[in-house]
């Protein structure tokens, strides 16, 4: 039931931005990918995604390849993603987002529903329900839209970048919620995040991503405390 990423090379019309990458994720593990900025963090979510085409590599689950289905085939399955800036639409209320992501899941029912674990947890979503998404604040707006991918009942998450634009309280929010995500739903979380330290300390492991390649993998807590991670993303000296 792994996630493996194979030789993948992906980029934006003439440039190539991805040589290579592979990686796996295993259900119910928390994977970071770390780099900076403009290694290929988001362009790699994307095209796992569907939201960018495959130039060359494999995509598959347990299922088989994917590589070729659309973005809406790879969300049917279990694969699914929170882009950078959570996307929710802002019109529709809390509630109306939620009820989008629970179409993703079809075919894919059973058991307890998982966005009433996240509910009692952060009751903070079940009070804005009946609110328009465009009211909430930043961190407001993450939780929905964690929300929302959980209503799709993912085996896979993908999450670019959920601490962005966010204040240390809401990003230490936006962790935990992750963690709860990940042990309610028994998904495999892919987390790239620009916030390193703290996506290291929350993953089980991780790879670092320079310049479209993975040039480090491992331990999560490993990489965390190598002195060459220290200096290049975690400011250390």
């Amino acid at each position: 039931m792994t996630l493996v990423v194979e030789n993948v090379e992906s980029g934006y019309d003439r440039a190539s931005i991805l040589a290579g990458v592979s990686l796996s994720l295993e259900p119910g593990e928390l994977v970071a990918v770390v780099g900076s900025n403009g290694a290929g963090k988001t362009t790699l979510v994307r095209t796992i995604s569907g939201l960018l085409p495959l130039r060359a590599g494999g995509l598959r689950d347990e299922s088989g390849s994917f590589a070729r289905a659309s973005a809406t085939r790879r969300a049917r399955r279990g694969v699914v993603m929170v882009p950078e800036g959570r996307k929710l639409f802002p019109r529709l209320t809390v509630g109306e987002n939620v009820a989008l992501g629970r179409r993703a899941s079809r075919g894919r029912g059973g058991g307890a529903d998982p966005v009433e674990a996240l509910l009692d947890a952060f009751p903070i979503v079940r009070e804005r329900w009946n609110q328009q998404a465009s009211l909430l604040s930043g961190g407001e707006q993450q939780m929905v839209a964690l929300t929302r991918a959980v209503a799709a009942r993912p085996r896979y998450l993908l999450l670019d970048e959920p601490s962005l634009g966010l204040s240390p309280l809401k990003t230490l929010e936006v962790f935990e919620l992750i963690e709860l995500v990940r042990e309610r739903t028994g998904a495999g979380v892919l987390l790239v995040e620009q916030m390193a330290d703290q996506a290291l300390a929350a993953a089980d492991r991780a790879y670092v991503l320079e310049h479209g390649a993975i040039v480090m993998e491992g331990d999560a807590a490993t990489l965390r405390a190598s002195d060459d991670v220290r200096r290049a993303y975690l400011g250390a000296h």
